[in-house]
């Protein structure tokens, strides 16, 4: 690896570029860009969504001791299992396992049961082996049950309730505009208003620009609104949730590239399911780049991708130069 790429310095960090993509990336005319983690800082919002609403949909099934059920860390174990790109389908799995530990365990003392194996660490690695997807959660928890613990567990498994529960904790008085459907639980500003904005639109190349993203339209509307990017982003360029595919499945990436209709796009993201939409892309469709940047999912390094970046800035400012063909290959090395 230490041949393969080059290191570009900027202002906003570190750009690692692929030696024999950097002809490719100076050919770019599409940018199309994942929203949670690259485009925007959701640690203090998506992130403590699910701990949130884990706090209070099983307090309100009557357990105790909730408050620290899901962690930041627990998501970031099950995105890095891939095939959860869908924060429903994450909550789905963490609530099952709880439903699972809380039978066999005889318990509803949270705090008990986050301790209790399989922990949500272990579980989402187990998950990782098979390929990851809620499916996977799913058939691992049934061949622990006996029949009739199954039945028990999958009646308690109220996903309507959870994912309302979910979209109420982070759109808060603005669930009518991105949902549209009045909270009944949360009053009050959600946990969107503590999304942070990572890009810096002054570094955007003059390329089109487009988003796939694994949240829903709504979702990804207001954010940019809230941003102050629904001018760059408009809804005519969001390929959603609600277009009907998930990555990794690489079409959400076709119909973004159909809809800027990009001859050699990149595509910036942040966990291993954007990298293996693009793979699969280039295998069903072709040619797409791929970016990886470090600011969203821990514990995923991106090796194998045309750039590694500190953040989305540092890449586009690469993508600036190799535009413009003054990123030299023979500059330093990793």
């Amino acid at each position: 690896m230490i041949d393969a790429y080059i290191r570009e310095e900027t202002h906003s960090g570190d750009a690692l570029i692929r030696r024999d993509s950097i002809s490719s990336i100076g050919r770019i005319d599409g940018i199309i860009f994942d929203v949670d983690g690259v485009l925007i800082d959701v640690g203090e919002s998506i992130q403590l969504v699910h701990k949130e609403a884990a706090g209070r949909f099983f307090g309100a099934l009557g357990w105790t001791s909730c408050d620290h059920l899901v962690e930041p860390e627990d998501v970031d174990a099950f995105k890095l299992a891939g095939g959860f790109n869908s924060d429903w389908n994450l909550a789905f799995a963490w609530m099952l396992l709880y439903l699972f530990k809380s039978a066999r365990h005889g318990t509803t003392d949270g705090g008990v049961l986050r301790s209790r194996e399989p922990t949500i660490g272990d579980f989402a690695a187990g998950l990782s082996k098979q390929g990851g997807y809620l499916e996977s959660a799913v058939g691992a928890i049934r061949e622990m049950c006996r029949p009739e613990e199954w039945e028990a567990i999958a009646s308690k498994w109220d996903r309507p309730r959870l994912q309302r529960m979910f979209q109420e904790v982070y759109s808060g008085d603005l669930c009518g505009e991105v949902y549209g459907f009045e909270p009944e639980t949360v009053t009050g500003p959600g946990l969107i208003m503590r999304d942070r904005p990572i890009l810096d639109r002054r570094c955007l190349p003059p390329v089109k620009l487009g988003i796939a993203t694994g949240r829903t339209a709504g979702e990804t509307i207001v954010a940019m609104r809230l941003m102050g990017w629904d001018d760059v982003f408009p809804p005519s360029v969001i390929v959603s949730e609600d277009d009907g595919f998930l990555k990794p499945d690489p079409r959400i990436l076709a119909l973004s590239v159909e809809r800027l209709g990009a001859k050699m796009p990149i595509y910036v993201g942040d966990t291993p399911d954007d990298l293996l939409a693009v793979r699969r892309y280039n295998e069903d469709y072709g040619p797409m780049l791929a970016c990886m940047v470090q600011t969203g999912l821990r514990g995923s390094n991106g090796d194998g991708a045309d750039m590694i970046a500190s953040d989305v800035n540092a890449a586009l400012i690469a993508v600036n130069k190799c535009i413009g063909g003054t990123l030299c290959p023979d500059e330093k090395q990793r």
